[in-house]
């Protein structure tokens, strides 16, 4: 009878540590498949961007993509994604940490009509909503 009880509780065990590998390797296909194409930050900005209310400001909303010490990436409300430098003097609001999947704004100062790539692009605040 105890062979039997440590059997079944064998088998019950590797069915779960099965099944949690399976569907973790599933996730990570569909992530892998969703790939957005990223396109020019000059282009998001002119088009999809909203003046913050000051010369030169600019907000965009969208989630967080990625995120490293010195960059952030959103796809914002229209679809596009977006790749900007972060540096020292970036204003940051969020609860724990600027998280992948989190809602953000992101208030940027350029000046609209002369921006060509990121590096005209300086990111003042990132805020999450």
């Amino acid at each position: 009878m105890k062979k039997f009880l440590v059997l079944a509780l064998t088998v019950t065990l590797l069915a779960f540590t099965s099944a949690c590998g399976s569907s973790a390797n599933a996730v990570e296909k569909n992530v892998e498949t969703e790939a957005v194409e990223e396109v020019n930050p000059a282009e998001v900005i002119k088009n999809e961007s909203v003046s913050a209310g000051q010369p030169d400001l600019y907000n965009l909303t969208g989630v967080v993509t990625d995120a490293s010490m010195n960059t952030i990436t959103i796809e914002t409300e229209q679809g596009s994604v977006i790749t900007l430098s972060t540096d020292d003097d970036t204003k940051t609001e969020y609860k724990d940490g600027l998280l992948v999947g989190i809602n953000v704004m992101v208030t940027v100062k350029c000046d609209i009509d002369s921006v060509e790539s990121d590096m005209d692009v300086h990111v003042v605040s990132v805020k999450e909503l």
